[in-house]
């Protein structure tokens, strides 16, 4: 359980961190939801029954004072940052810096403002995606990004020690990260990537959201990689 515990949920407002922000709710946590819209974030706690916060990872400052008005707290996940896919040989460098500030470098302000407001029995666990086991030019950043994010965990799970740190690598999440497709499309979607996983169907947010709640309460595990994909990795493995 996580009774009277603080969660942090960057990226909480929507997608597969709100399926961790209702997870952790369920266990009785002090949640607190993020968005780089106040007006969002406000919106989200609301529905949830929990606290909202406006945070812009890309800022230095906005990120400061969050975790300062946040105060103390024991577990923290991410999830947020750019969103999409890019070619790296169509991208050019300053579109790509913009995606690569969002997801490497976004989440490394997060982890370095947020390690002195952590308990020591308090975890980080950062979300990345199946594009990480996937060389494919048309998400050429997604797969650097996210290769970069979880060397990242390993790192910070040595030299924040105590404090643990892991990744979880989800597959398809059917989530509102797809709203803008038609219902059509999204469907096709659907049916493509639950043929693609082991278990005949795809992960819900809510699913996977109470994995990563049961790792934060997982004190022996620290540096994983693990994928939360329904089997999608073995497919792409063979």
């Amino acid at each position: 359980m996580l009774n009277g515990e603080t969660v942090v949920c960057i990226g909480g407002s929507g997608g597969m961190g709100r399926g961790v922000a209702k997870a952790a709710l369920e266990l009785g946590a002090v949640v607190v939801v993020t968005s780089r819209s106040a007006t969002k974030a406000d919106k989200a706690a609301n529905e949830l029954g929990c606290r909202g916060e406006p945070i812009d990872i890309y800022d230095e400052n906005s990120v400061s004072d969050f975790f300062e008005r946040v105060g103390r707290f024991t577990h923290l996940m991410m999830t947020a940052g750019a969103v999409g896919r890019s070619g790296f040989s169509e991208t050019p460098p300053g579109e790509a810096e913009r995606f690569m500030q969002g997801k490497v470098w976004g989440t490394h302000r997060c982890i370095w403002h947020a390690k002195d407001q952590m308990d020591e029995d308090g975890s980080i666990t950062l979300i990345t995606g199946g594009y990480s086991q996937i060389i494919d030019d048309k998400a050429g950043h997604v797969h650097t990004a996210f290769k970069a994010m979880e060397a990242m965990a390993q790192v910070a799970a040595v030299s924040l020690a105590p404090i643990r740190c892991n990744v979880v690598r989800p597959g398809f999440i059917d989530s509102d990260l797809w709203a803008d497709m038609s219902d059509d499309d999204r469907e096709e979607l659907r049916r493509v990537e639950a043929d693609r996983t082991m278990i005949g169907r795809i992960v819900e947010p809510i699913e996977l959201g109470r994995f990563v709640v049961a790792l934060m309460q997982t004190p022996i595990v620290t540096g994983a990689i693990i994928p939360v994909d329904g089997g999608r990795h073995l497919s792409v493995a063979s």
